[in-house]
C-alpha cells in the first residue's frame, strides 16, 4: 500500500485506496498509477497517478473507468518525446473516442467516466481532468483545489446564478457537463507547471469524498500521518458521513514531514495551460509566447488562396476514390502499430492487460493497487437512465425562451403560454442565453427533476409561435444553436 521512490532529489510517498461505500453494491471507481524504477523513464516521464469515476451502471461505469484509466496510463509512457501536458490531453481525448464508439457500436445508452491524473516529473506537477473528480494541493496548512468541476453545480456558481452555499441544495447539481465517453470529443483541462516543495501533499479523489468535505475539514484530515494513514482516514470519513457513493483517493506526499524549506508561495499558484492547439512549439515557448494574429498582407492572401485550391483538389480526389472503392470497409480510427490492439470486451474486470514499460508486478508494487471488483466481464444491455449527461438534441433555429424567476415552477410558467404542464414530456433549458443578442449557447439540458429548476435558467417553451411567445412580454424569441 505504501510506496517510496524518488525522482532525482524529490522523494515521494504514495498510497491509494478505493471503497464501494455504504449504499452502492459495486464499485465503479478505478485507481491506478505507475512509479518507474528505471532512471531514464523517471527522467523522461516521471510518475503518473490516476483516479476515475465511472458513469452508467450495469457494469458500464466500472468498465469505462477501468479501461480509460489503464489506457491513459499505457499511452502516457509510450510518447516520451512529448511533454506531459500534451501526453495527458491526447490520451484522454483518444480514449474518449474509443469508449464512445464502443457504446454506439453496441447500442449502449450510457458508458462514460470522469478522470483526474497527476504527473510528477522531477519537482514539477502537471494535472489533467475531465468531470468532477478533483485534485487538491496542500501546502503549509493551506489547501488549494487545482481542478475545476465540469458539472451543473460548478457552472451555476461560475455564471453567478448561485453561490457555493446555495448550489448545494440544487438536486441535479451533480449532472456532468463533460465526461470521457459521453460524447465523441471532449475538452481536457490541463494545469501546470506547478513547482513542488518538501512537505507538499497532492490529493486525487472522486466526488464520493468531496460531497462531504469543506476545505477546513480536508486540511485537518490530511495534515498528519503517512500517505497510507491519510488515505484510510479519508475513506473512513466519507463512509462515516453517509457513504452514499463509491469513494476513491490517491495521496502523494513530497519528502518527509520534518524537512525544512524556504519557498515563496506567491509564485507557486497553479495556472491552467492550453493543450487544445497544435503542439509544434516547445513547452517553454508555449508558456511564454502569447498567441498572435498574422497580418493579412498580399503574400498571406496568395498563400491562403493556394492552400484553399490544394485543399479542394485533395477533397475531390478523396470523393472520387471513395466512390470508386465504396465497397471496401474503412477504419477511420488511427492505429499505432507499436500499440497493442485492445477492445473493451477483452478486459475482464479485476484483471489488467494494459501495462506501461516496465511491466508492473501488482503483488509486489503497492503503488499499483486495484479496487475490489467482480470477475464478471460481460456488459449487459440493460437500458440506463441518462440523468448524468446533457443529451445532444437538435433544436429549431428559433425557440421561445423563458427566463425562470423566483418561485416559478413548470406548472406556473407553462400556463403563461396557454400550455398545460405534462409530466410525461421532457422539458429542457439553457444555462446561458444573451437576451440582447437573442442567442443561446451550448446544448440544452433536460430537466430530470421538475421541482429543482433554478432561478436564472432559460426554459425552452415548446410548440409556441413567436406571437404567443412574446405576448405580454413573457418570453423571448431567440436563435438557438443546434
Amino acid at each position: 500500500m505504501d510506496h517510496h521512490d524518488s525522482v532525482k532529489n524529490i522523494p515521494l510517498e504514495s498510497a491509494q485506496l478505493s471503497d464501494a461505500g455504504l449504499k452502492r453494491s459495486k464499485n465503479e471507481d478505478w485507481v491506478t498509477g505507475f512509479e518507474p524504477n528505471n532512471p531514464l523513464e523517471l527522467q523522461q516521464s516521471g510518475c503518473l497517478y490516476i483516479v476515475a469515476d465511472g458513469v452508467g451502471g450495469a457494469k458500464r461505469g466500472e468498465r469505462a473507468s477501468k479501461y480509460a484509466a489503464e489506457r491513459v496510463l499505457y499511452s502516457f509512457f509510450q510518447e516520451t518525446d512529448l511533454e506531459p501536458a500534451f501526453r495527458l490531453s491526447r490520451a484522454m481525448k483518444s480514449v474518449c473516442k474509443e469508449i464512445y464508439d464502443y457504446a454506439q457500436d453496441n447500442n449502449l445508452s450510457r458508458m462514460a467516466t470522469t478522470m483526474v491524473a497527476a504527473n510528477i516529473r522531477e519537482n514539477i506537477l502537471t494535472i489533467a481532468n475531465v468531470g468532477d473528480s478533483r485534485c487538491y494541493l496542500l501546502r503549509s496548512g493551506k489547501m488549494v483545489q487545482i481542478t475545476e468541476d465540469h458539472n451543473l453545480a460548478a457552472e451555476l456558481v461560475r455564471n453567478g446564478t448561485y453561490t457555493e452555499e446555495e448550489v448545494k441544495h440544487v438536486k441535479s447539481g451533480n449532472t456532468l457537463l463533460r465526461s470521457i465517453g459521453g460524447d465523441p470529443e471532449v475538452d481536457v483541462d490541463v494545469f501546470g507547471q506547478i513547482d513542488l516543495f518538501p512537505g507538499d501533499l497532492i490529493l486525487l479523489c472522486s466526488d464520493g469524498l468531496t460531497r462531504y468535505l469543506d476545505k477546513d475539514t480536508l486540511i485537518q484530515l490530511c495534515d498528519y500521518g503517512s500517505a497510507e494513514q491519510i488515505s484510510r482516514r479519508l475513506i473512513d470519513y466519507a463512509n462515516s458521513s453517509g457513504g452514499a457513493d463509491n469513494v476513491s483517493v490517491y495521496v502523494i506526499k513530497v519528502e518527509p514531514e520534518n524537512q525544512t524549506r524556504n519557498i515563496d508561495e506567491d509564485i507557486t499558484i497553479p495556472a491552467k495551460i492550453i493543450t487544445e492547439s497544435d503542439n509544434q512549439f516547445h513547452w517553454d515557448e508555449r508558456r511564454t509566447i502569447p498567441s498572435q494574429k498574422l497580418p493579412l498582407n498580399r503574400g498571406n492572401f496568395i498563400n491562403i488562396g493556394l492552400s484553399a485550391l490544394l485543399f479542394l483538389l485533395i477533397l475531390f480526389g478523396v470523393i472520387f476514390l471513395s466512390k470508386k472503392n465504396k465497397a471496401l470497409p474503412v477504419d477511420t480510427r488511427t492505429v499505432i502499430p507499436t500499440e497493442p490492439t485492445m477492445q473493451i470486451t477483452d478486459l475482464p474486470i479485476g484483471e489488467s492487460t494494459i501495462q506501461p514499460t516496465p511491466k508492473i508486478n501488482v503483488t509486489e508494487d503497492a503503488a499499483y493497487v486495484q479496487p475490489t471488483q467482480t470477475n464478471d466481464h460481460l456488459i449487459t444491455d440493460t437500458p440506463m437512465p441518462e440523468a448524468t449527461q446533457p443529451p445532444v438534441v437538435t433544436q429549431p433555429i428559433k425557440s421561445c425562451i423563458h427566463q425562470i424567476k423566483k418561485d416559478e415552477t413548470l406548472s406556473t410558467i407553462l400556463p403563461l403560454y396557454d400550455l398545460v404542464y405534462d409530466k410525461a414530456k421532457n422539458y429542457q433549458y439553457f444555462l446561458k442565453c444573451d437576451i440582447e443578442q437573442k442567442n443561446c449557447l451550448g446544448q440544452p439540458i433536460t430537466i430530470n427533476e421538475p421541482e429543482s429548476i433554478g432561478i436564472g435558467w432559460f426554459l425552452i417553451i415548446p410548440e409556441v409561435t413567436e406571437e404567443k411567445c412574446i405576448m405580454e412580454k413573457n418570453g423571448n424569441w431567440i436563435t438557438v444553436n443546434p
